[in-house]
């Protein structure tokens, strides 16, 4: 119930600044990206990170020099490893909608926040002695939460930029499809680190 109360409001408000919009600036940022993942969870369980691959391109829709709704497809690596160095390979479509405020000087720097859905693209798992297993029928095919990240552009020139950024991301929903039973709840949670370059379109 929660999760469709926070997903109702996002949506009104993004369908709010969509009509307020009038053509301005619009951007796409390709990149490629170092991602740690791990679930969190309320027992007292800790888990070790993946380290992965991540790649996508983000769109911006600029309201002004300082505000702009932020989207695009990102392939999202998630999952985690356990201390049995048995790891979790959970790969996921990721869509987010955020708020992207661009603060600084010559709005070079930016801070989003907002939610993203993600959408089960495959899910293995890999055992200690390399072999893997089929995690598909155990994983929740769509998995959504809360992205925060700030980022720095380096201007190159008038249509052209260069960028690093951070990106965290929270989800809220259990991980797994197990169809009920005593099992911990297991929430992915994912630390970014992208660079990639800004084309003005």
């Amino acid at each position: 119930m929660k999760t469709t109360i926070l997903t109702a409001i996002f949506l009104f408000f993004t369908a709010q600044s969509f009509a307020q919009y009038n053509k301005k600036d619009i951007t796409i940022a390709p990149h490629l990206g170092l991602a740690l993942s791990t679930y969190t969870t309320d027992e007292n369980v800790a888990y070790n990170y993946r380290t992965s691959l991540a790649l996508g391109a983000a769109v911006d829709f600029y309201f002004n020099d300082r505000w702009s709704l932020r989207t695009g497809a990102f392939y999202a690596p998630l999952g985690a490893e356990d201390d049995f160095n048995r790891i979790d390979k959970l790969n996921y479509l990721s869509i987010p909608l955020n708020a992207n405020w661009h603060f600084g000087s010559s709005r070079n720097w930016y801070l989003n926040f907002g939610l993203s859905g993600k959408f089960l693209m495959g899910a293995t798992g890999e055992l200690s002695d390399g072999s893997e297993i089929e995690l598909d029928d155990f994983i929740k095919s769509f998995d959504a939460g809360l992205d925060l990240g700030i980022g720095y552009r380096f201007n190159v020139d008038e249509n052209l930029q260069l960028f690093g950024e951070y990106q965290g991301y929270a989800g809220f929903i259990d991980v797994l499809d197990l169809g009920g039973g005593d099992f911990p709840e297991l929430r992915n949670s994912a630390a970014i680190f992208n660079f990639g370059v800004v084309l003005k379109l």
